[in-house]
């Protein structure tokens, strides 16, 4: 028992310098592998970076001001109730709105008859007349639609959110 013992310590004697580089192969593809994984991982660094900055294009902040003609650019269907965008009549009605998304305080929010909102259909346009409560509600006169040349409010998220700033020149 003894002799073989002897004989497998020896052999392992003689095969340690191939252990020893066996695991110096596998040590250096672990860290090629780990080089390649680290370098992977940094090409995705610049694509986010590149990613966010073309989406920060998108997010552009607007001043709003008056005279300026705002076209309905998201889906929306005025014969749909759900998921149609609306103006109100009374511009408590849409600072009440405003207040109960931002605080998400809807135990207050004032019920809103569905006969005090004009439904609004996609490319609809509104130009703005004044801002009221602090420039978060403004005044706005429809121009298109069945409801058209008449006053109406709209909340300050709901334009930059829905609308879009139409171009147009003020040499006119």
């Amino acid at each position: 028992m003894a002799l073989l013992s002897g004989f497998i310590y020896s052999h392992l004697l003689f095969f340690q310098p191939l252990f020893f580089l066996m695991d110096k192969i596998s040590l250096y593809k672990l860290i090629n592998s780990l080089k390649f994984i680290m370098f992977k991982k940094l090409l995705h660094v610049p694509l986010i970076f590149l990613i966010s900055y073309v989406q920060s294009d998108d997010n552009v902040t607007y001043d709003i001001e008056k005279g300026q003609i705002w076209s309905l650019e998201a889906r929306s269907n005025k014969l749909s109730i759900g998921n149609s965008k609306v103006l109100y009549f009374f511009p408590n009605d849409a600072y009440n709105t405003y207040r109960a998304r931002k605080f998400s305080d809807w135990d207050r929010f004032s019920i809103i008859d569905g006969r005090n909102l004009v439904r609004l259909n996609k490319g609809d346009r509104v130009e703005i007349l004044q801002s009221k409560f602090q420039s978060n509600v403004y005044e706005v006169r429809l121009i298109d639609g069945y409801e058209k040349n008449r006053k109406y409010f709209l909340i300050k998220e709901d334009l930059l959110h829905d609308f879009k700033l139409l171009e147009h020149d003020n040499q006119t």
